[in-house]
């Protein structure tokens, strides 16, 4: 199951009161300073992982209190990406990691 909610531009402090009040399963934080992954190893880890909160940050990035207490910190890149276009990527390669652990042809 996904859902999908978008919070209105605040201060970081109040999105991660905010996203921590939401969370299900492990709270994983999208970010610049977090792990690459190939599309193999993000189908790994997903497939190790019951359920999962993935956190994006707006335009001031994550507030340094949900990024501590995120169990994984995942980069799509060092480059610095706007949030919207970053969160198209995480989708895109989330169901690429499904499609790899189905056995599905999507990832070639």
């Amino acid at each position: 199951m996904l859902e999908l909610f978008e919070l209105k531009a605040s201060d970081p402090a109040r999105e991660a009161e905010t996203l921590l009040g939401k969370t299900q399963g492990e709270l994983w934080a999208l970010d610049q300073r977090g792990t690459e992954l190939t599309s193999a190893e993000l189908a790994e880890r997903v497939g190790r992982t019951a359920s999962f909160t993935l956190c994006i940050g707006g335009d001031e990035g994550l507030a340094e209190t949900l990024r501590a207490k995120a169990r994984f910190t995942w980069s799509l890149s060092r480059l610095t990406l706007p949030h919207r276009l970053a969160r198209v990527i995480a989708l895109e390669q989330l169901y690429r990691a499904f499609e790899i652990l189905r056995g599905g042809p999507y990832h070639k």
